[in-house]
């Protein structure tokens, strides 16, 4: 299968039917999807039916729009009415959607074909995919191996071909987590650029909406056709621009710093060797200048982030029927939830000011930072999440170091292919101050012409 924009082009021109592109999208779930587990849920005559009506527009002269006959997987974070909604939980199972989220009516508006849902973790709280309620979700370059998590049912998916585009939450890396373990294009935008609505139920200011691509241009078509403002989401922000008309910016004299390991962030040395020396690439191809990094996030701001989001698990919960068992990771966010008081609220909040404040100055002495998108390569896809990274213990959010603090700040961040490790895709992640999205997404643009 082919990638978003070429499919696109060739259904608006007539070259190709819609109908034929969800089809063979439909073959190949069906061919590859019990190895996998990336969907969870397919809706053959929802799609094939949109497919045919996207069809009849062209054969009309009309234009289906910029994303005419892309089959879509959608994220079961993602609510579309009638299909499943159980986020990933035994406690939701049987809950049916009421409503469409914006993002994926934005995308349905400008041609796409919702085909079905892929799989999360329970409320996508952990960084690979697997749950009581729909089981273990591969790595189709190793099934072995996890694609990420949360959105690992999206990136196994469109890995291995079932689809060429899928979306995605990122909480605290879950875009950029899967998109590295499996060689795709993850970007979590400046916080409110890709809106959430409506009736998105975090409190936390940390949750991204956005997609899983194999090209960065493949990404930028889609976020032209959803950003933009949202009267049913409060924090949703103007589009920044075109972001495929942008991809080719001149980024010659850019200041570019490099931070394996944030200050505190243990890393995987070969993971650390391939993504430097990608960076070092990277740099070269576009004339950038090479500055120090000297960025060091605060150790405190992991228990920042667990009381700041807490709430927003706890907001599932209390509303979920009772009498059913709670995972042990499901219990540690409750009980955080229901112990959080005035002065661990306010403390966290003082932790986040402090880290936006420490990147803010930090983003004075260069204009993009570049990580590893994940510090360890892809684990069993059972898990656990690490608890030991290069000889050193590391908790649920030492294992998201490099990640989760860019949620916290809202800035924009993104995952691009920079290599392997024993076979197996690693990313590295690209930066910016916020707002700066399109430069971000332009030099990850760089980053694939690169051709690693």
């Amino acid at each position: 299968m082919t990638g978003v924009v070429d499919i696109a082009d060739l259904v608006r021109s007539g070259d190709l039917a819609a109908a034929t592109v969800t089809q063979d999208a439909l073959n190949r779930i069906e061919e590859r999807n019990s190895a996998l587990g990336a969907f969870v849920h397919v809706d053959a005559e929802y799609a094939l039916a949109r497919a045919h009506a996207v069809d009849r527009m062209v054969a009309h002269g009309e234009d289906p729009g910029p994303l005419a006959g892309v089959p879509l997987g959608v994220k079961e974070l993602h609510p579309v009415a009638g299909w499943p909604y159980a986020m990933g939980s035994r406690l939701y199972a049987d809950r049916v959607a009421d409503h469409t989220c914006t993002l994926v009516t934005r995308a349905v508006a400008a041609g796409a074909i919702p085909v079905g849902l892929t799989a999360s973790p329970e409320f996508g709280r952990a960084s690979y995919t697997a749950s009581a309620l729909h089981g273990v979700t591969r790595n189709p370059w190793d099934p072995a191996l996890t694609p990420g998590g949360s959105s690992g049912g999206s990136a196994a998916a469109v890995a291995a071909g079932m689809v060429p585009i899928a979306t995605g939450t990122d909480g605290a890396g879950s875009l950029r987590i899967p998109a590295s373990y499996c060689g795709l294009v993850g970007f979590k935008t400046t916080y409110g650029l890709v809106p959430r609505g409506p009736r998105h139920r975090g409190a936390a200011d940390n949750d991204h909406y956005g997609a899983l691509t194999r090209t960065v241009r493949d990404t930028a078509r889609f976020l032209d056709c959803v950003c933009g403002i949202d009267p049913f989401d409060r924090a949703s922000l103007p589009a920044p621009g075109r972001f495929e008309e942008s991809l080719g910016a001149d980024l010659r004299g850019l200041r570019i710093a490099f931070a394996a390991d944030l200050g505190n962030a243990p890393c995987d040395p070969r993971v650390a060797e391939v993504v430097a020396a990608a960076a070092d690439k990277l740099v070269a191809a576009v004339g950038a200048v090479v500055v120090p990094a000297d960025v060091r996030v605060d150790e405190q701001c992991g228990a920042a982030y667990r009381t700041l989001s807490a709430p927003d698990v706890y907001t599932q919960l209390r509303a979920a029927p009772r009498g059913r068992e709670l995972h042990a990771t499901l219990r540690g966010y409750l009980d955080a939830a229901t112990s959080v008081d005035a002065d661990a609220l306010a403390d966290a909040h003082e932790t986040r000011a402090r880290l936006v404040a420490t990147l803010a100055e930090a983003f004075e002495r260069f204009d993009l930072l570049l990580t590893p998108a994940t510090q360890v390569p892809a684990f069993p896809a059972e898990g656990p999440m690490p608890t030991e990274i290069a000889g050193r213990p590391v908790d649920h959010w030492g294992s998201l170091a490099v990640t989760f603090p860019f949620n916290l700040t809202g800035q924009p961040a993104v995952s691009v292919p920079a290599g392997t490790v024993e076979g197996v895709p690693v990313g590295l992640q690209i930066v910016g101050r916020r707002h700066a999205d399109l430069m971000v997404l332009a030099a990850a643009a760089a980053m694939e012409e690169i051709g690693l």
